[in-house]
């Protein structure tokens, strides 16, 4: 298949590859059907008389046509032989005319199939009439250049005349013109076939057309166009369809996790299918562990049944074995035939009376600050835990860097509280009573991240909301927007982001004026950008942009003495919320937490410690309740005759060897991974009678 394309100084024909075999191996496929090519309905003498008077006793031209030449009259369409000047830069046409080509290019390639070889070709325009597309056999696209019938040309009626693309836009019905049947002399050796292309909401998207000489085989031309409209137009349906399931989802799951209260549904057959954090924490059981389980298991679920089968249609309250102070109502779920489809029930704490602070229950507030090692009496950045050299410098560095309005980046492995960071960062700095909108450039399809981030017009694309929708930027104004695993963005959408961190405005898709918005940008990422940069999957341009203030924050395993802290502080607050007795970590335990690695930094502690809890048997949390990985992680013991096996000076030792023996003896490496300096890991090693290597 052949193709028009512009190379700066006009347009030139070159050939792309379909897959379809060459001409000479087998030739085009025949086409079948009783239909004849369509005639002229117009001699030239009429056409002329309509030219000259505005009148014509055309009888057979049907009433289409005539309507088509009456408004280029209207318009002063110049009907005398000329080419097409009306062009815009393809460029200027994106991203509608992208979406085109990639919504009809295998349609293209069966359409040519059938039209190979009869001096036709075929041509995709945009709603307004430009062309995106002409493609065909090599001799017809010559010809066809001589008209400008390329891409970025204006095929509307006020442009080129009563022709099949503009006349079907009008009128949005399939339409064929032959010969003299066009407005414009230029256009009388042709003929074409076209149909407009519907999205489901019934606005107009684009054309599709097959043209050609007269004399070319247009037998089953407007076939053709109609089977290829209407495959393109079920695409679109489910484009929609698509887009729409993806919204309802994001919606309801944004609900459904956005609220205090505990969510939970349940299906016909009595078994949680889903749960919201909230209800996680008060159930004070993982999302993962509450899947699949019977309803009954939590709450008296018989009673919510026995209520149901009466008819009762509301919420009803269902008592919660749990704990007594919880507070859990069922509410049955119905589909449009009046079938039961399940039942959501919502879990609460007890009211109490309202504080002027506006904080929210302790086991609730644990849950949604526990990740990084935050306390719920702190607030910004003083909820982190810790007083490590290095989460010390980390947050000092994010302390100064709220006072300005300068843009953040944060680096640091998975779970080791960027997020609370940003939070920090943004509770500490003068835009504090602005929004604070967190976005995870990860979470995003590609194709919907520019509206997301910048929002879009109504009906600017299938799906879209009628009346426009504000973007992330927009929604943070005079706040601050955090945009998390900023090395996921789709390299194509970096540099519309860089033109907002440059500009400070932003467009919406499909709109035609620019947005100011005054915005704090902190950046969040897990990968090495400047690696990422070198290896193109990431723009320099924005790393530079991103990377003003860099706060580098410390896994855990380079945080010494907080692995401790942090264990005691979750530890108490976890025993707290479980109705737990609790008196403390025994040494040798915490030994073990301190020699871990911790790859999941805080957030692997917290469950490490959690998951110490529940298999406790006393007040005191001792190595066997830790995880076996936790308990065996260690070397096995090596009695030098200074120490006595089970004593803690032992214990240290033991951690000191394996650390070594994990770095194959590297000083530095162990220092680091134990959370201290070298001079104080060498006069350990001199104390506990270590030698390198032993």
């Amino acid at each position: 298949m052949y193709t028009l394309v512009w190379d700066k100084h006009g347009f030139d024909v070159r050939r792309e590859e379909t897959g379809l075999a060459d001409p000479g191996e087998g030739g085009a496929p025949e086409l079948s059907g009783m239909n004849r090519p369509g005639q002229c309905s117009v001699s030239y003498a009429q056409w002329s008389q309509f030219m000259r008077t505005g009148h014509h006793d055309v009888t057979g031209l049907n009433r289409a046509l005539r309507e088509s030449w009456s408004r280029c009259r209207k318009q002063d369409v110049d009907p005398g032989p000329r080419k097409c000047w009306n062009f815009l830069p393809m460029e200027s046409l994106e991203p509608a005319a992208g979406r085109l080509r990639s919504l009809a290019r295998d349609v293209e390639n069966d359409v040519y199939a059938a039209i190979r070889d009869r001096n036709l070709l075929m041509t995709l325009t945009t709603a307004e009439g430009y062309v995106v597309r002409t493609s065909g056999d090599p001799d017809t696209l010559k010809l066809a250049d001589k008209l400008n019938f390329g891409p970025g040309a204006l095929w509307a009626e006020g442009s080129v005349g009563t022709n099949a693309i503009g006349t079907a836009l009008v009128t949005g019905k399939p339409t064929q013109v032959f010969g003299r049947e066009h407005y414009c002399e230029s256009h009388h050796s042709w003929s074409c076939s076209a149909a407009a292309i519907f999205d489901p909401l019934g606005n107009i998207v684009g054309c599709f057309d097959i043209s050609g000489p007269s004399e070319g085989d247009h037998a089953l031309a407007l076939t053709l166009v109609l089977d290829a409209v209407r495959v393109l137009e079920k695409r679109l349906f489910k484009q929609h369809c698509a887009e729409l399931e993806h919204r309802s989802g994001s919606l309801v799951a944004a609900a459904f996790n956005s609220v205090l209260t505990g969510m939970i549904s349940i299906d016909c057959r009595g078994f949680i299918s889903d749960a919201n954090i909230a209800a996680e924490t008060l159930l004070g059981v993982p999302g993962a562990a509450l899947q699949g389980q019977p309803a009954d298991r939590f709450f008296d679920y018989g009673a919510f049944l026995a209520c149901h089968r009466d008819g009762q249609a509301a919420a009803i309250p269902m008592p919660c074995r749990v704990s007594h102070e919880l507070l859990a109502r069922a509410t049955p779920m119905y589909s449009l035939n009046g079938t039961w489809v399940g039942t959501v029930v919502a879990v609460m704490e007890p009211q109490r009376a309202p504080r002027r602070d506006r904080t929210v229950s302790p086991r609730l507030a644990g849950s949604l600050k526990h990740e990084a090692g935050e306390t719920e009496q702190r607030q910004g950045l003083g909820c982190i835990l810790g007083q490590s050299p290095a989460i010390a410098r980390a947050i000092g560095l994010a302390l100064k860097a709220a006072r300005t309005p300068s843009t953040v980046l944060l680096t640091g492995e998975s779970g080791t509280g960027k997020e609370l960071f940003a939070r920090g960062i943004h509770a500490e700095s003068g835009r504090s009573d602005g929004p604070f909108v967190a976005v995870n450039c990860g979470a995003i399809a590609p194709e919907l991240i520019q509206s997301e981030l910048f929002g879009y017009t109504g009906g600017s694309f299938t799906g879209a909301d009628r009346k426009g929708r504000p973007g992330k930027f927009e929604l943070a104004d005079t706040g601050t927007l955090f945009l998390d695993e900023i090395g996921e963005m789709p390299l194509a959408m970096q540099v519309n982001l860089l033109r907002v961190l440059e500009d400070r405005k932003v467009m919406r898709v499909g709109g035609g004026r620019a947005i100011p918005v005054d915005v704090k940008i902190i950046a969040a990422t897990n990968k090495d950008l400047e690696q990422e940069a070198a290896q193109g999957r990431f723009r320099p341009d924005l790393l530079y942009r991103l990377n003003v203030v860099r706060i580098h924050i410390p896994p855990l395993r380079e945080r010494g003495s907080d692995i401790e802290t942090l264990a005691r502080a979750h530890a108490e607050r976890l025993a707290r919320e479980f109705g737990l007795p609790f008196q403390g970590i025994e040494e040798a335990a915490l030994a073990r937490l301190r020699a871990h690695h911790w790859p999941g930094n805080v957030r692997e502690l917290i469950n490490a410690i959690e998951h110490a809890l529940n298999a406790m048997e006393g007040p005191l949390l001792r190595v066997g309740d830790l995880a076996q990985h936790l308990r065996t992680s260690a070397a096995a013991p090596r009695t030098s005759g200074k120490l006595r096996s089970g004593s803690l000076r032992y214990q240290e030792a033991d951690i000191i060897r394996e650390v070594l023996e994990r770095h194959a003896g590297n000083m530095s490496r162990t220092a680091k991974e134990l959370g201290i300096g070298r001079n104080t890991l060498y006069a350990k090693m001199r104390r506990l009678g270590i030698t390198e290597g032993s």
